[in-house]
């Protein structure tokens, strides 16, 4: 038994160190897509402000200021408007890499890494996205509860596992869904693109 267990335990860490590199990867891509954003952005930001401010500087009266006051306010709505867009964009690519890491063959080492870490009772029930409900038996065979029962979960778009332990009524929620969401969340408290 022992032996197994060293050899699951092997498994698990190559799986993690795998999913570390990739995520690693990920990120570093994401971040230079984030500085060519800012950058463009800074760019287009200076360019409209030019515009504005240099066609002011030859009045001198209320309306030159009531025109700057619009302006400004332009800008600004104008920086949140492009703000979202290339949160969008950013967020679209990562959604795009996820879909796509879903078909690969590493993939269900995740699922299975992450099942592995969870809680699983009795009387668990176990959410897949509705396409990955073809790795269900694969992944049952690496639990020893015989009781628990895998369903397909529409809401579950990107991938990933969500778990209902229903002795404690507690969700762990491991999709690739609620991580996009939680790190959009994140990226627009932190405001990303805000120098």
């Amino acid at each position: 038994m022992d032996m197994n267990n060293e050899k699951l335990q092997r498994f698990i860490d190559a799986v993690n160190d795998e999913t570390e590199r990739k995520v690693s990867e990920m990120l570093a891509e994401a971040e230079e897509e984030k500085k060519t954003i800012l950058s463009d952005a800074e760019h287009e930001s200076e360019e409209f402000a030019g515009r504005y401010f240099n066609t002011g500087n030859k009045k001198n009266d209320n309306r030159y200021m009531r025109s700057i006051s619009k302006a400004e306010l332009d800008m600004k709505k104008e920086v949140l408007r492009r703000r979202e867009e290339l949160t969008d964009q950013v967020f679209n690519v990562v959604k795009e890499r996820l879909i796509s890491y879903r078909n690969d063959p590493k993939y269900v080492d995740t699922l299975l890494k992450d099942l592995l870490a969870m809680k699983i009772s009795d009387d668990s029930e176990i959410f897949l996205a509705p396409d990955d409900m073809k790795y269900a038996d694969k992944l049952k065979k690496a639990i020893p509860s015989a009781n628990v029962v895998f369903s397909p979960d529409a809401n579950i778009k990107l991938g990933g596992i969500s778990v209902y332990n229903k002795d404690s009524e507690t969700i762990y929620d491991k999709t690739f869904d609620m991580a996009v969401d939680e790190q959009r969340l994140i990226f627009a408290n932190n405001n990303a693109f805000a120098q």
